[in-house]
């Protein structure tokens, strides 16, 4: 890793692996996975990013006369054979190709129909982190649950990933990127926890009230606010993919209105707050 140098933040994952970031607040972003001294995972998603032979920007016809995208994967791993089946919708927004003896996850806008990102994976990490439905006969190691101390580290790091990458997208867009809002991050975690502990999703509460109503608890001014919540995915990255492909949310990200964000992870449930500074 010499050749680019230490990384700006090291954020812990749910996977044993970490997140090396670089180029935070630029249209040069990414993230090196880590793990044992070894890359197991690249995220890149700055346009000015070398990601040969695939280009953030590129249109999906062009990608797709390079390669060819399956809704069936098949591996090998440890002599047992994993299968992963993509749903319509995960082919359509982030189809996985086999490049060499490395996998690369494509992530999309399919309102543009541009690449927006590139993810690389190494086997090993594909099968232990399961970004699709996975079929296999035999054994596979799971990674060890965190405890609690480092899933709250984990959601403190996946917060600060989707506050860059929201930026990413809306720099990638023309739009500037929004501020961190400390108090509107209190507002989304209390809500992400919230839907955990309650067992429930959705943008109302019935206990803390609306959207608006859980801002003022904050203390926050605000002229506009929106919200984006989501629920189950792997990790924030696939969160705010999801987000950026559903007609709702992604008004959110790129309304030109909005100033400030909050984001609140709580294991695998979250929440983005976006608000009109007074």
């Amino acid at each position: 890793m010499n050749q680019i140098g230490e990384p700006e933040r090291i954020d812990p994952t749910a996977y044993g692996y970490q997140w090396w970031i670089y180029g935070q607040g630029t249209p040069k972003y990414f993230q090196i996975g880590m793990e044992n001294n070894k890359v197991v995972t690249v995220l890149a998603l700055g346009k000015a990013l070398p990601t040969a032979p695939f280009k953030i920007g590129e249109d999906a016809p062009d990608i797709y006369k390079k390669v060819t995208p399956s809704d069936n994967v098949t591996l090998t791993y440890k002599k047992t054979k994993v299968e992963f089946e993509l749903a319509e919708d995960e082919l359509m927004v982030e189809p996985l190709i086999k490049l060499g003896d490395q996998w690369v996850q494509l992530y999309f806008d399919h309102f543009t129909n541009k690449l927006i990102g590139v993810r690389y994976w190494t086997s090993d990490l594909l099968i232990k982190q399961k970004p699709y439905t996975l079929v296999y006969q035999g054994h596979l190691d799971h990674p060890p649950e965190p405890s609690e101390q480092e899933w709250q580290n984990i959601d403190q790091a996946e917060q600060q990933e989707i506050l860059d990458i929201t930026n990413v997208f809306r720099m990638n867009n023309h739009l500037k990127p929004l501020d961190s809002n400390d108090s509107a991050d209190q507002a989304a975690y209390f809500h992400s926890k919230e839907m955990n502990d309650k067992d429930y999703f959705s943008h109302d509460s019935k206990w803390q009230g609306s959207l608006s109503d859980r801002l003022q608890k904050q203390k926050i001014a605000f002229r506009v606010a929106g919200e984006n919540i989501a629920w189950n995915y792997t990790d924030g990255i696939s969160a705010v993919v999801g987000w950026i492909n559903s007609e709702g949310h992604r008004k959110n990200l790129l309304d030109k209105r909005f100033t400030e964000l909050g984001v609140g992870v709580y294991k695998k449930y979250y929440t983005q707050d976006f608000v009109q500074a007074l």
